[in-house]
């Protein structure tokens, strides 16, 4: 038998090599270790903000200045590299929804009947739409500027901005450990499926990450002596302990090998949206970007499209994906706008409809549409959400989609033939 098969049978010596600590532990509350503990904030919670107003901005901003002055606050220099690698896709989110607002702009057809010239309604019809042409323009004038202060951006968007007045260097944690022995560490836990990062170990690209956060914060940990705080918001099974799609605790296996390797100390995962809570901060993320609340630039409601043209707008979505598969142009997930289109026609079909004669005829597909498209939107996000942060594989949603997406299609051709 070879000294590797004999590591293996041995998995849990090397998980747990000091057995005394797992019963004799010292316990503390989540609320006492929150009172003196030092927090380290994870890639995902550095991009969060993207999805917050100015007005949260500032409140973020003065809660990481007021911990930092404790020196209980740091950034992982990984993470930090990480945030720089995936900014960018933040970035390229908002412009892209500026660029389709802008596209999608709605036309107000002239009603030119001179013989109704006398009549007070008619000129008051043609003046209300003068006001609404005026008002598009301003919203075009408007979502134009922002399109070129976006392209203007470089690194002055912003949550890059506060970042770089509110951390100072001392708040970067750089990793004293070489990458030779980082990747042999890292090869030889994979063998013993140990977390953090065996989830990782498929992903062509930086899946010795967050191994490298780990050991980042086990070095904090052993240099400080006290306990940790992690802000994340990856649920993968490697951080951890999740029953029913819920997570429960943090991985037990983490807490343990902290407390071993700091001489007592305690080690917590928490989302970044708990550990604003637990600063006094409430904050709703949201997914598609406000511009009034990001910028403070007042900008007049979008016109919303109605049932039919939201529709063919997500079959044009839907087609230039599935046509798109096995060819160079092929994504993983479904580009564009498909999420605004999918929610104007949710909310569009039962209103314009119900009192109809159509409605008996078009209800029955109006309805599978709807129940559709919410799982399409669904996985969608999920892709996208996951191809941006590389945790984890989303090969089973994405398959699932493409099947839906296909049946959309077909039943979409017919709904059009009625």
């Amino acid at each position: 038998m070879s000294t590797t098969e004999e590591k293996i049978h041995f998995r849990l010596n090397k998980i747990f090599p000091n057995t005394s600590t797992i019963l004799q532990r010292k316990e503390k509350s989540i609320e006492d270790i929150l009172k003196t503990s030092i927090f380290l904030l994870d890639t995902n919670s550095l991009l969060a903000p993207f999805q917050t107003g100015k007005d949260d901005l500032e409140k973020i901003r003065k809660t990481y200045e007021k911990l930092i002055s404790e020196n209980r606050l740091y950034i992982p220099e990984h993470v930090i590299k990480e945030f720089a690698e995936n900014r960018s896709s933040k970035i390229s989110d908002l412009f892209t929804n500026i660029d389709n607002s802008i596209s999608s702009l709605p036309t107000i057809k002239a009603f030119e009947y001179p013989i109704l010239g006398e009549l007070d309604s008619y000129k008051a019809l043609k003046e209300t739409r003068e006001s609404i042409l005026e008002l598009v323009k301003k919203y075009k004038e408007n979502l134009m500027s922002l399109k070129a202060g976006v392209t203007n951006w470089n690194w002055s968007d912003p949550v890059t901005l506060m970042y770089s007045k509110t951390f100072p260097i001392s708040s970067i944690l750089k990793m004293t450990i070489g990458e030779d022995e980082l990747i042999s560490e890292y090869n030889d836990r994979i063998k013993f499926n140990m977390p953090p990062g065996n989830k990782d170990k498929s992903k062509p690209t930086n899946a010795i990450g967050d191994f490298v956060i780990w050991k980042t914060i086990l070095e904090l940990g052993k240099k400080e002596k006290k306990d940790i705080v992690f802000i994340s918001n990856d649920e993968k099974n490697d951080w951890v302990l999740k029953g029913n799609q819920k997570t429960i605790s943090t991985k037990y296996e983490l807490v343990h090998e902290f407390y071993n390797e700091t001489n007592g100390n305690n080690f917590l995962c928490m989302t970044f949206a708990n550990f604003l809570e637990t600063q006094g901060i409430e904050i709703n993320f949201v997914d598609n970007y406000n511009f009034e609340e990001f910028f403070g630039i007042p900008i007049p409601e979008e016109e919303r499209t109605g049932t039919l043209e939201s529709l063919k707008l997500i079959y044009n979505d839907i087609s230039i994906f599935i046509n798109n598969l096995k060819t160079e142009n092929e994504t993983n997930y479904i580009e564009g706008n498909i999420s605004e289109h999918i929610k104007h026609f949710k909310a569009a079909f039962r209103n314009e409809f119900y009192d109809t004669t159509d409605w008996q005829l078009f209800s029955s597909f109006f309805y599978k549409f709807s129940d559709w498209l919410t799982k399409i939107d669904s996985y969608n996000f999920e892709i996208y959400y996951q191809e941006v942060r590389m945790k984890r594989s989303t090969d089973t949603q994405r398959l699932l989609m493409i099947a839906l997406a296909k049946e959309f299609m077909s039943q979409y051709e017919l709904f059009t033939i009625l």
